[in-house]
């Protein structure tokens, strides 16, 4: 309860005070200086931080290591249903990709925002159905429930 109250209060408190939706962050600490940026106006304030880029970057490098990682346990466990797994997250990694071009180009490309949208729509249901079809090829057996809902008979998964 006093974790959902104080997660309220920060949400709540600094909208209604006015607070601009980007504010430098710590005084603008890891800001670029103005004039850093030489191939066109200085950035404006919806720009991220050098710190916000690290985290960009570093999570898309992240998943595709993930992605290596679960390609490779398939050949470790001969169990090619991992490799759908990384085939699986490939529109999700494209979200994360589509959402750095989108900050990239400072938010100025509308499009991108429903094209990133639709990519994590799609990537977490491929992402999901692959996990299911990994849970099915390691024994496990889906409620009744869900195979009348799957249309399936007697559990086995493709």
């Amino acid at each position: 309860v006093w974790l959902t109250l104080a997660a309220g209060v920060t949400a709540f408190v600094p909208g209604l005070s006015g607070a601009e939706v980007h504010t430098p962050y710590l005084n603008g600490f890891m800001d670029l200086p103005p004039g850093a940026v030489f191939w066109g106006n200085d950035e404006p304030e919806n720009a991220l931080t050098v710190g916000c880029w690290i985290i960009h970057i570093s999570s898309l490098v992240e998943f595709l290591v993930a992605m290596g990682f679960a390609w490779r346990w398939a050949d470790v466990t001969s169990n090619p249903k991992w490799k759908g797994l990384t085939w699986g997250l490939l529109p999700l990694h494209s979200s994360g990709i589509t959402a750095c071009t989108y900050h990239l180009f400072y938010n100025r490309i509308p499009s991108m925002v429903p094209l990133q949208a639709f990519l994590t729509c799609v990537g977490n249901t491929t992402a999901a159905y692959a996990a299911y079809r990994i849970a099915i090829s390691n024994g496990w057996k889906s409620p009744a429930v869900l195979e009348t809902w799957l249309g399936r008979v007697g559990g086995e998964g493709g």
